[in-house]
């Protein structure tokens, strides 16, 4: 690839890191982009001034046939999705940075019903019941004085990650000094690609958050300026030995009570808008999803 494009790319990349995007981000946007620009080189279009709209629709229908470089079969949905992605904030990035005034396409590709299958699960209401029901039976070998700390965890785990929809990571970073139990409110710092939100608690969690925290925290030694004093392969461990007493599929994991909370939301009548809000995604196409696995419920 000529030398102009490999510094474009580069200045891509340094962008991305100034705006606060994951690592994850930052490296893969720009290698995704470097083949739009060696495709662009192979059409004998060697300055990025001279691309048009036409070049860039062209190259998104190349790439839904272009065959996998390892695997010889063509790119999976996600696949596609992340590199139009990267193209939107590239054309974002000449935009601002060129003379060049492109339109981003915000080209996508609908997940298909075996994508959504695969990639989004959730549990009814009422074997979340159940999931609650069983955190009773429980660290019933222990003394009452150690049981109860261990349930009480449990049970915050559960409110986290369903009643809250946190993600995983955002329960495990989760500092006492986020909970505001006045306002009844998280602040989650920094959560997936750097975004910051506050999210709403209900009466009944915002209580047993302050129980815990004044009553059995103490309990556990470990991090103790964090909320969940346990590590990540502790919080994995303490779901895992309730879904064998619940009896519930034991594929079921934290992120699945993520999933379950925004399909609960949207069958009580709640709008795609309140729950894109409610779970932190960066767009609305992340959230539309819940309504496939409602329709294909139905």
């Amino acid at each position: 690839m000529n030398t102009n494009y490999i510094e474009l790319q580069n200045y891509y990349q340094c962008y991305l890191s100034t705006l606060g995007y994951s690592q994850s981000i930052v490296y893969n946007y720009p290698k995704s982009i470097y083949y739009f620009l060696e495709y662009l080189e192979n059409k004998s279009i060697s300055q990025i001034h001279f691309i048009t709209q036409k070049n860039i629709n062209e190259y998104l229908l190349y790439i839904q046939s272009r065959k996998h470089l390892r695997k010889n079969k063509t790119l999976s949905t996600a696949h596609l999705n992340k590199s139009f992605d990267a193209l939107d904030k590239f054309i974002e990035f000449l935009n601002q940075h060129t003379q060049k005034s492109i339109t981003p396409p915000k080209y996508r590709i609908l997940q298909t019903k075996n994508d959504l299958q695969k990639s989004v699960k959730s549990i009814s209401k009422e074997e979340m019941q159940l999931l609650y029901k069983s955190v009773e039976n429980l660290f019933n070998h222990f003394t009452f004085k150690e049981t109860e700390p261990r349930q009480a965890l449990t049970t915050l785990i559960l409110d986290l990650c369903y009643g809250c929809g946190l993600r995983k990571s955002e329960v495990y970073n989760l500092l006492i000094e986020d909970i505001d139990i006045d306002k009844k409110l998280i602040y989650i710092n920094q959560g997936k690609n750097y975004k910051d939100r506050y999210v709403p608690m209900s009466a009944t969690i915002c209580e047993r958050i302050k129980v815990f925290i004044y009553q059995h925290r103490r309990f556990f030694a470990k991090r103790k300026s964090y909320l969940i004093p346990l590590t990540k392969e502790g919080i994995y461990s303490y779901f895992k030995t309730l879904l064998k007493v619940s009896e519930l599929d034991t594929e079921i994991g934290l992120h699945t009570l993520r999933h379950s909370i925004a399909t609960h939301l949207l069958e009580n009548g709640m709008s795609i808008e309140q729950i894109s809000k409610f779970l932190g995604h960066s767009s609305l196409e992340s959230t539309q999803v819940y309504t496939h696995i409602i329709n294909d419920r139905v």
